[in-house]
């Protein structure tokens, strides 16, 4: 919700409202949950608190990274000047562009997280299915001593082999 509420706000700007007036149109007629942060943030701006520390209560109140860029960004434009609408558009430009970097991401991770599921999974089914088929060739691992050590090591490799696979796939955006 948060680039359609700063795209609402720069059309606000433009048409002539000040910043308040922007916030409290976003807290009029955009949609919850955002709405209601927004509508706090006017109230409190009404109630006599600075611009800054309104918006830096918002930002403590929801903690998005991308509504902290967008708090810092009005803020450094309100020290420096500068065309706040156009500084909203570019804030809601980039981060949907965010967005979309971040599922065209998930679908190329996609393929490593589902291999490392089937690797995960596959020793526990193909020792179910044998168990199933055959008992007696996998009763050696549960009776003999050699058998339980080589399970132990079996599965320090494999949480060592998942967490490596974990790292490998997670790609922070």
């Amino acid at each position: 919700q948060l680039p359609d509420t700063l795209d609402m706000m720069a059309r606000a700007l433009r048409a002539g409202h000040a910043l308040p007036g922007s916030i409290k149109m976003a807290g009029e007629e955009m949609p919850e949950p955002i709405a209601g942060e927004f509508r706090t943030t006017f109230d409190e701006l009404n109630y006599g608190v600075p611009l800054q520390d309104a918006l830096t209560n918002m930002a403590a109140r929801i903690p998005v990274e991308d509504l902290r860029y967008f708090v810092i960004s009005v803020l450094i434009q309100r020290e420096t000047g500068g065309n706040l609408a156009e500084l909203l558009d570019s804030i809601s430009a980039l981060i949907r562009a965010r967005f979309k970097l971040l599922g065209t991401i998930r679908v190329l991770s996609a393929e490593g997280r589902l291999s490392a599921w089937i690797l995960t999974l596959l020793p526990f089914v193909l020792a179910g299915v044998i168990s199933f088929i055959h008992p007696t060739f996998i009763a050696v691992l549960w009776t003999d001593p050699a058998g339980r050590q080589m399970i132990a090591g079996a599965l320090v490799i494999m949480i060592l082999g998942i967490f490596w696979m974990w790292r490998i796939i997670k790609i922070r955006v």
